[in-house]
């Protein structure tokens, strides 16, 4: 601002003079000459200084907009970055049952196959014998078998498609050789299970299944539920069920009445992890380790109440806030999360692998035969329901009228939850 003032100071006084000099013509001529002279020098000076500040201005937003530029071009790529990594981060901690049952079903879809399940009807056979017994004595010139898989109790048998199920099962039955010694049946569907949150205490447990029938307008789904356990809170519990595959998406559909609550259900699995070292390996009767560990930081502490006191894994639990996976840092992987939580690798996968293993077929109906029983609840049970439950299976699908024989008797699936209901059922399917 000073440069321009001085320059239309310049002006002004030359302006002046120039007035000055047309005012009086008669001046002498040794003044009028270095006037005019200095006049000229003085416009040139000004107009060289004017076009050296217009060449300035010109180069100074020039480089305003290359800075410009430059600072767009970094924005952009900040946010680009942060996006990435707000991403990332999202995509780890956000997965939901529901999300990883859909990915993986999208990019890996798993086969229909049709199971058979083949076991020795006494010890004197095992099953490597059974596998070895069944390969010798049936052709598998129009049988479609992908795989043959043994374990400790039986061999697995999977076949493409309906009709070369059948025709094994035929072929099994009508061989007087094998049918004597052995017992082919179709396994057992392992039906959805879900989650009923904020039950009133004022509904009963023993009548949880009654009242969500009468309340909802079930009464076609009788039988076809059942419940699992219930898990205790402070002013309402939660109970889980099991419902036949038929009427899984009927469920969810809409809000459930029980008593003076209503609820939504949610689909939960039963994932059978350890309830004292959170291992998916075994379950909590056949836990090598005495203490409990904490499923946020993974360190063990003691259960024993001393002197009618909190344990010390029950003070912990309540002031932990440390999160450190105990199945990611064994694997020395990323471990800044809780574990059987959905950050973790781990337990996604066992849900990915439950859930591939739960049967959502529409045409499968399965009825459970409850046998009165009184429910026992018991606050310091580890697992869901006893394994030596009575339970007893036929198979029917909807689309096939063949009829199969009866499996041996499956055990209710365990979970480290409190409040057992040891009710011995029944189970069938029907057509």
């Amino acid at each position: 601002m000073a440069n321009y003032s001085t320059i239309d100071n310049l002006k002004q006084a030359l302006s002046n003079m120039k007035e000055a000099l047309a005012t009086y013509p008669r001046t002498n001529s040794k003044i009028i000459s270095p006037a005019d002279e200095l006049i000229l020098h003085t416009e040139s000076f000004i107009l060289s200084h004017q076009h050296s500040i217009s060449l300035l201005k010109s180069e100074i937003n020039l480089y305003k907009q290359q800075i410009s530029d430059l600072k767009s071009i970094n924005d952009d790529k900040f946010h680009k970055i942060v996006e990435k990594i707000e991403s990332s981060q999202t995509s780890q901690s956000s997965v939901t049952y529901s999300s990883v049952a859909q990915n993986s079903s999208v990019r890996n879809p798993i086969p229909n196959y049709k199971t058979i399940l083949v076991k020795p009807k006494n010890s004197l056979l095992s099953p490597p014998q059974v596998k070895e017994a069944i390969c010798n004595s049936i052709s598998t010139y129009d049988l479609k078998c992908n795989q043959v898989s043994v374990n400790k109790s039986n061999v697995a048998f999977k076949f493409s498609n309906e009709s070369s199920k059948n025709e094994f099962m035929k072929r099994v039955s009508e061989n007087p050789n094998l049918n004597s010694a052995v017992e082919a049946y179709e396994p057992t569907p392992k039906c959805p299970t879900l989650l009923l949150k904020n039950i009133d205490y004022s509904t009963n447990e023993s009548d949880i299944i009654n009242t969500l029938i009468t309340q909802n307008g079930l009464e076609d789904c009788n039988n076809h539920i059942k419940l699992l356990f219930t898990i205790k809170k402070r002013f309402y519990y939660d109970a889980v069920i099991c419902v036949s595959p038929h009427i899984y998406e009927k469920l969810l559909q809409h809000s459930l009445f029980l008593g003076w609550s209503a609820c939504n259900a949610e689909e939960t699995f039963l994932l059978g992890h350890c309830s004292k070292c959170l291992s998916f390996q075994h379950r909590a009767r056949d836990c090598p380790h005495g203490n409990k560990k904490c499923k946020k930081c993974g360190i063990s502490f003691s259960t024993a109440r001393i002197d009618n006191q909190s344990s010390a894994f029950s003070i912990h639990v309540k002031n932990c806030t440390t999160s450190n996976c105990c199945h990611c840092s064994d694997k020395h992987l990323p471990s800044d999360h809780s574990a059987l939580s959905d950050a973790c690798p781990f337990y996604r996968n066992k849900v990915k692998v439950t859930k591939e293993m739960t049967c959502y077929d529409r045409q499968k109906i399965v009825k459970f035969l409850n046998k009165p029983s009184p429910i026992r609840s018991d606050s310091n049970a580890q697992t869901t329901s006893s394994s030596s439950s009575s339970t007893r299976f036929s198979i029917n699908n909807v689309s096939s009228s063949s009829s199969t024989n009866t499996p041996p008797s499956p055990s209710v699936p365990s979970s480290p939850i409190l409040n057992v209901h040891g009710t011995n059922q029944s189970f069938a399917t029907e057509s």
